[in-house]
């Protein structure tokens, strides 16, 4: 006789559930599709963009990512993938990717959930917040880059420049 440990015989925490907390902390509006994905909205200074969070066992992992509201050129395609570069030097969690075939530019995170069931809710919070601090910084450098015709430099320059004090 076999012993089965499939999650349908063992009562496992929800992968997602401390996330769906951090959502509701964080005020987003999300959704769970059948397949367990959440489907949220990111509110960022630039508007609300569309979040996705996923699980995958094999590896155990869970996928966050933003997709922003950018329209890229494809013509512009190795533009944006050095622009992609210079901003992802300057994340600390979290890294942009451009999907060509889909035509989108993303934020991305992932959760290692190797030997744990779980993300802590103060994790899950603080990948989202370093998704909206990403995207509220870059997403001008984006739209500088594909919509003003400027270089992956002063398109990064552009959205560096910080004010200390008051004039």
């Amino acid at each position: 006789m076999s012993l089965d440990l499939s999650r349908s015989e063992i009562d496992l925490p929800d992968p997602l559930e401390r996330v769906e907390e951090a959502l509701e902390t964080a005020g987003w509006q999300y959704d769970r599709d059948d397949d367990g994905t959440i489907q949220a909205v990111a509110e960022t200074k630039w508007g609300d963009m569309g979040a996705l969070f996923a699980y995958r066992p094999d590896p155990s992992a869970i996928h966050f990512s933003m997709t922003l509201d950018v329209k890229p050129v494809a013509a512009r395609r190795a533009a944006i993938a050095e622009l992609i570069m210079m901003a992802n030097e300057r994340l600390w969690l979290g890294h942009f990717d451009y999907w060509a075939d889909e035509g989108v530019i993303i934020f991305r995170y992932t959760f290692a959930m190797l030997d744990r069931d779980e993300v802590s809710p103060g994790e899950a919070r603080a990948a989202i917040a370093a998704g909206v601090s990403a995207v509220d910084r870059f997403v001008p450098a984006f739209n500088f880059l594909i919509w003003a015709g400027k270089t992956p430099r002063e398109a990064i320059e552009a959205v560096m420049f910080e004010t200390h004090g008051e004039a």
